[in-house]
């Protein structure tokens, strides 16, 4: 049994959005963060490279781009996203965006680098 607490992990910068890293560290088949998006921040475009990636919203409106398909996740809604699917997102809303992101596999931070 491990507990990780989310007092004990402390959010760190990536570009110009926070990510905290929540994945216990004996848990090696996915990894969990939440993203904590500001009013305007956008993420490019860029390749998905792990077998599953999925977004579920907390707080906000963002907006997706997911092959060219553009949508909106408000509280409640997930987007999965497949590997090689190219995808990117933006904080076009009016207040914090807040998004648990599970990656699949885990736990290695991420690809490059990337959220």
């Amino acid at each position: 049994m491990e507990l990780k607490r989310y007092a004990d992990v402390p959010p760190f910068a990536f570009a110009d959005i926070q990510l905290r890293e929540l994945t216990p560290e004996a848990f090696d088949l996915a990894s969990f963060a939440e993203i904590v998006l500001p009013i305007g921040v956008e993420r490019p475009e860029r390749t998905n490279a792990k077998d599953h990636r999925m977004y579920i919203c907390f707080r906000g409106d963002i907006e997706f781009v997911v092959d060219e398909e553009t949508f909106h996740l408000t509280p409640g809604d997930v987007v999965h996203i497949d590997k090689g699917e190219k995808y990117g997102f933006h904080n076009g809303g009016y207040e914090e965006g807040r998004l648990l992101l599970i990656r699949v596999p885990g736990p290695e931070l991420p690809e490059s680098a990337q959220p």
